[in-house]
């Protein structure tokens, strides 16, 4: 079973998930990144031996696997698989989506079991859930956030797709009814400093900013 985090410490983490798949980009964005206390680099699973031997060197940054959805729509069993996959290379945080259309089809039941199984297929690698409040409902919201504390986890990723950012209330509302929930927050606009401090002056645990080296740290 995941345990609730002891501490809620502020960090920005990087996301590769919009670098280009070759060699000289990664490098490109380590070089960048070089010397940046940022807390994790979020990459997707084709990526990971490759950011695994480029940030060698950097012991005290996390390394968190992103599951998404395979193109043909929501299969279980891909996500899974997946996480047994990821689990054997040893990474530190395995962040997975679930199936929107179930929430808003109000299958609850689906989405608790799937919970539980994700769970036992991670054992003891910590899990990140990812969900995107802009096209849930506050009821929808609300449902989502009790399962997965009902669950044991409490660690949480607002991502809202690529065109805005999350909304300001539904970042309000998590923290004012879910408080030990450790909230990550896509930056999608690619903001400046001043936008993600102000994130975290809002009681957001960790933003996940895309271009992260921009930040004044």
């Amino acid at each position: 079973m995941n345990q609730k985090p002891i501490s809620n410490c502020s960090g920005v983490i990087t996301s590769t998930i919009d670098i280009p798949n070759s060699e000289n980009d990664f490098t490109n964005l380590m070089n960048q990144i070089d010397g940046l206390p940022l807390k994790e680099i979020e990459v997707e699973l084709d990526t990971i031996e490759r950011i695994k031997k480029l940030s060698s060197n950097n012991n005290n940054r996390m390394i968190t696997a992103m599951i998404n959805y395979p193109l043909g729509g929501f299969k279980a069993e891909y996500i899974l698989e997946s996480m047994q996959w990821v689990c054997e290379k040893n990474l530190d945080i395995i962040c997975t989506s679930l199936p929107l259309f179930w929430l808003r089809s109000n299958e609850t039941r689906r989405i608790k079991d799937l919970i539980g199984e994700i769970i036992i297929t991670c054992g003891k690698t910590p899990l990140r859930i990812s969900i995107e409040t802009a096209l849930l409902s506050r009821e929808e919201l609300s449902r989502i956030c009790d399962l997965i504390c009902n669950a044991g986890i409490y660690h949480l990723k607002s991502s809202s797709g690529f065109s805005h950012s999350t909304s300001i209330d539904d970042i309000l509302f998590i923290r004012k009814e879910y408080p030990d929930i450790l909230l990550n927050v896509d930056n999608n606009l690619r903001g400046n400093s001043i936008e993600i401090d102000h994130l975290f002056q809002l009681g957001v645990s960790y933003v996940c900013a895309k271009e992260p080296w921009l930040y004044h740290f």
